[in-house]
């Protein structure tokens, strides 16, 4: 199999070129010529400011294969606490949250020929154990506004994913660019061949003087999705049912052993003067 990457590269690329694959950079030039001046030629900050309260974060997760990458994005309060949030990540059509294996078929397909894609939320994304790599940046209210008007207009033109050529990790560069963060300069070649998430993560972070090891924002008392607040205390909860169950029954074998004696003094004297 000397030449069995290579030719299965040469395929796929024949194949997405035939498919059509879309230029993204395009839909980023219109978006910036349509904004105004101000707003679309603001530059991240790395630090919080009561003015520049949403944020952006870019983030590499473990996956079955080589990791996967996304975006999450939202609004916090005066705390630093996520009070909204919403998940941008590209990959293969039919993943999604609580969801096993589910789009193992088009991702397999998809190191060969394009397949139908989703961008949003998927499987793992919320659970913070899975995370490899982060870099947040803040953005103001008009910023915040067109990145959600972007990623609309992304989500109703995304194309079709490849493993090689259209996948997550060139969905988190668009971003980056449109945010008009520093790309390092292997990324600005379309398409990213090969390119591991953490290492793109990891990548942008430091070409903008980002900090290392951030840690993750708190969500705001009751912002919690239902289905993740259900994770959350699910076990907690149930561990301290369990423990007050035991505890209860204990308690009740404890008075029966106890009546039990009361009823039987001298089984309780010969008992004792046994041991």
């Amino acid at each position: 199999m000397r030449y069995g990457l290579p030719l299965l590269f040469c395929v796929s690329l024949a194949a997405a070129c035939l498919h059509g694959l879309p230029a993204h950079a395009q839909m980023i030039g219109q978006f910036s010529a349509g904004a105004d001046s101000e707003s679309a030629g603001s530059v991240p900050s790395n630090e919080y400011s009561p003015s520049k309260r949403f944020f952006v974060e870019f983030r590499a997760r473990n996956a079955a294969s080589y990791g996967h990458m996304y975006v999450m994005y939202g609004e916090v309060n005066e705390r630093h606490e996520v009070i909204r949030s919403e998940i941008a990540g590209f990959f293969p059509a039919g993943d999604a949250q609580n969801c096993e294996n589910c789009s193992v078929y088009n991702w397999t397909i998809g190191h060969v020929i394009p397949v139908p894609s989703e961008i949003g939320a998927s499987d793992g994304d919320l659970e913070e154990q899975y995370v490899l790599a982060r870099y947040r940046v803040w953005i103001d209210a008009a910023q915040y506004k067109r990145l959600v008007a972007y990623i609309k207009q992304r989500k109703a033109h995304q194309g079709l994913w490849h493993a090689f050529l259209n996948n997550c990790v060139t969905f988190g560069r668009d971003v980056a660019a449109f945010l008009n963060l520093d790309i390092p300069p292997l990324m600005r070649v379309s398409p990213i061949v090969v390119m591991y998430p953490e290492a793109v993560v990891e990548w942008i972070r430091d070409a903008n003087g980002g900090e290392k090891d951030q840690g993750p924002l708190k969500d705001a008392p009751g912002t919690l999705p239902v289905e993740v607040a259900y994770k959350v205390h699910a076990k907690p909860t149930q561990t301290a049912n369990a423990g007050a169950t035991a505890s209860t029954e204990e308690k009740a074998a404890t008075r029966a052993a106890k009546k039990r004696l009361a009823n039987k003094p001298e089984e309780s004297k010969v008992s004792s003067a046994n041991h």
